[in-house]
């Protein structure tokens, strides 16, 4: 219990200075850039078709799609630019609680960053369609998919043709619920920033964090690309794995990766980096210079 609560302390230690950083103003301009771009058009098309939208179809959205899904991880990167904070001041703390204690405590805070930006994005996507998004879908139920994803395409084929990029895939429909996919891309893109955050402290052990910052970057950007442009290939990237759609077949009721495999792959990638920093952070310098 006391190696937890250290644990927790640091976490909570670095997780409030962070909330008071000039960091947050990068999170903000993501959410105006997505609110622009995707929220207030999915609701400009539903006001066209007179149509209401289920309140969680707008990040079921955002995380269904390489290019909207990008923007997530790229955000969490750039909001752990410093990270882990090695430091002259991080000196007592690592030698009081223990380098095995202070890294847990560091990979914590990390994955607290990326739950309270997926939150951001979620409450932005609730605020922007407050009272023009309904709790209910086409069935009248809560966890069923609305009129506008479901009969657009027939009740207004122009209008579908034109804003097509508004509209969840078949694939995804087909497989899962608003709230079943909601909660699968959450899930899987939990343990993405996972591999972000153990990427960024290997390399910051090795003495490049620069580099680990580009290679975060880099891996999310071609996995983005991947998805629209290699079909087998794609599955190499971290990204694919976190797009519930990627996983069955737009045509045809069957998978093509199933979920668990992507839970898997998440969990060995994970295990073989964090095996890397359990062996790195007891032998690199914990503060800065020389």
């Amino acid at each position: 219990m006391g190696k937890l609560y250290r644990v927790c302390w640091i976490a909570g230690m670095e997780y409030r200075k962070w909330l008071t950083g000039k960091h947050m103003l990068i999170l903000l301009f993501s959410v105006l850039f997505l609110g622009e771009y995707v929220f207030s058009d999915m609701l400009r098309v539903a006001q066209m078709a007179g149509l209401r939208m289920h309140f969680l179809e707008p990040m079921d959205l955002v995380m269904s799609y390489s290019f909207y899904i990008m923007v997530i991880p790229l955000v969490v990167t750039v909001e752990l630019s410093g990270f882990p904070d090695k430091s002259a001041g991080n000196v007592f703390v690592a030698v009081r609680s223990g380098r095995v204690v202070w890294l847990f405590g560091e990979l914590l805070f990390g994955i607290l960053v990326g739950i309270t930006c997926l939150a951001v994005f979620f409450a932005a996507s609730l605020a922007w369609l407050w009272g023009r998004a309904g709790m209910y879908g086409a069935e009248s139920s809560w966890d069923s998919w609305s009129l506008f994803m479901t009969e657009i395409y027939e009740r207004f084929p122009e209008i579908y043709a034109q804003n097509d990029r508004v509209f969840l895939e078949s694939a995804t429909m087909a497989h899962g619920t608003p709230a079943g996919v909601a909660l699968a891309c959450a899930g899987l893109l939990l343990l993405y920033f996972m591999v972000m955050v153990q990427v960024l402290c290997l390399f910051r052990f090795l003495g490049r964090q620069r580099m680990g910052l580009f290679f975060n970057m880099g891996i999310t950007v071609f996995g983005a690309v991947a998805v629209s442009n290699l079909d087998k290939a794609k599955w190499l990237f971290p990204l694919t794995h976190a797009i519930f759609g990627e996983h069955f077949d737009h045509f045809f009721a069957r998978p093509i990766v199933p979920l668990p495999d992507s839970v898997l792959y998440f969990f060995l990638l994970n295990g073989g980096l964090l095996a890397g920093n359990l062996y790195l952070v007891k032998r690199c310098q914990i503060a800065d210079g020389n």
